[in-house]
């Protein structure tokens, strides 16, 4: 009866290797590059878009599941919220930036009033 415990532990032994041999990744890419989409906005005021970031590695693959901060260059023009939702305040200009892992990409928003008024 030991022989059959024996193989069996040795078959169970084998499986568990194999499964935590398989499962291990390698680290993840790190970020190389931001784009923002679209690059440029002209928007009226209290009008709103929404901005995409795409993060990519080194060899031009995208990155998915990495965090992105959004930020903007005047509050008082347009402001920007964690998921990059722009929204237009006041005639002018503003930049919003979105950075993952250290890089960053901008993106112009133009702030017009609207006609006639």
């Amino acid at each position: 009866m030991t022989a059959p415990s024996t193989r069996s532990l040795i078959s169970l032994l084998t499986s568990a290797l194999l499964l935590v041999a398989c499962a291990s990744t390698s680290p993840p890419q790190p970020v190389a590059a931001v784009t923002i989409v679209p690059e440029t906005t002209d928007l009226v005021v209290g009008a709103t878009v929404q901005l995409r970031a795409a993060i990519w590695d080194a060899d031009g693959h995208v990155l998915l599941g990495r965090e992105v901060t959004w930020a903007h260059s005047d509050p008082g023009v347009g402001t920007v919220s964690a998921t990059g939702l722009v929204t237009a305040h006041a005639k002018g200009s503003t930049t919003i930036t979105a950075t993952s892992e250290g890089r960053r990409c901008t993106s112009v928003i133009v702030v017009h009033r609207a006609m006639g008024v």
